[in-house]
């Protein structure tokens, strides 16, 4: 099941069609004129009646077409040998046109592991992925780049948590929608060490998490769990009564991350999010139920598509059941 860090590094590429062909360019020496990118379908499925759904698809037009298969990798996944390959023949066939397989993995270890080839069984046919780790991803400080291009200075300060790198990010994020903003901002302090954020958030005039996301997903939610849980286990004289509130605080803590990071998608996808939806957001509790529907929303390629997963997502999870 995909989790919320690998959705949000699979929001930047679907929300920046341009990040995988910069990532490609800069790192991997590989570079396509084009006119523009749009993204396309991540359903790769053929007429058999298994699924194949990539995390994004990149359409690059200029004179013919060409088309690049972004994965997001956060560990070891020996299906991926036989997924892969799918993907990139699939797509040739689909689109008829040149295909290239690009693998964004944060662990370096996993990075390593995607970066073998995989043969296929047919003499000469081997595919090697083209995988950028972390280490790679370049260390974004240039203002003019950062603004063209905020996505990759999001993902810049993911991977380089430093005191330059944030700021740059956070500086070019400023003219992005609202909620989106306040998102990638939460996301970029949020993995930072506690010294660098103390001092970025002194720059920033007391900044305070703007989004549920962040303030309770990585680790505020933790903290106060724990908290309430030290007091009651003190209250009680019990070690157990500390246990169960910390375990208490960091499930709820979990829980409201999971909706924030919901409602941020939910609008993203929806072109009008009702307050009505957004109440029935807010009933949601279930953690694997959340991260289940952040991960269908985000896969959803229309704003129908993305009203049926959020309808069908609320009658499952009401008290009758539709």
């Amino acid at each position: 099941m995909p989790s919320v860090p690998h959705e949000i590094l699979v929001d930047l590429f679907r929300t920046c069609e341009e990040l995988a062909p910069e990532l490609l360019k800069r790192c991997a020496d590989l570079e396509l004129a084009h006119d523009r990118a749009e993204l396309g379908s991540i359903d790769l499925s053929q007429v058999v009646s298994t699924e194949y759904r990539a995390d994004a698809v990149i359409i690059l037009h200029e004179h013919s077409d060409a088309a690049r298969v972004v994965e997001v990798q956060l560990n070891v996944d020996t299906d991926k040998l036989r997924t892969w390959p799918q993907y990139v023949t699939a797509l040739r066939a689909a689109r008829r046109c040149p295909v290239v397989l690009l693998v964004v993995a944060p662990d370096l270890a996993v990075a390593r592991w995607a970066r073998a080839p995989i043969e296929i069984g047919h003499p000469g046919f081997c595919l090697t992925p083209l995988v950028i780790g972390f280490d790679q991803v370049p260390r974004v400080v240039d203002a003019e780049l950062a603004r063209r291009l905020p996505e990759l200075s999001v993902l810049s300060a993911m991977a380089h948590p430093e005191l330059a790198v944030a700021a740059t990010a956070i500086d070019a994020i400023t003219l992005l929608p609202e909620d989106q903003n306040r998102l990638y901002c939460d996301v970029i302090l949020s993995g930072l060490p506690d010294a660098i954020r103390a001092a970025l958030e002194a720059q920033m005039q007391g900044y305070e998490y703007q989004s549920e996301f962040a303030r309770r997903y990585y680790g505020q939610g933790h903290e106060e769990g724990r908290k309430e849980g030290q007091e009651q286990g003190r209250k009680e004289g019990q070690e157990q009564g500390r246990k169960e509130g910390q375990e208490q605080g960091r499930k709820e803590g979990q829980a409201q991350g999971l909706r924030a990071a919901l409602l941020a998608v939910a609008r993203a996808k929806l072109n009008n999010l009702t307050a009505a939806d957004e109440v029935a957001i807010a009933a949601l509790h279930e953690e694997y139920a959340l991260t289940e529907l952040v991960s269908s929303l985000s896969r959803a390629t229309s704003a129908r598509d993305a009203r049926a997963v959020l309808e069908l997502a609320v009658r499952a999870t009401s008290p009758t059941g539709g």
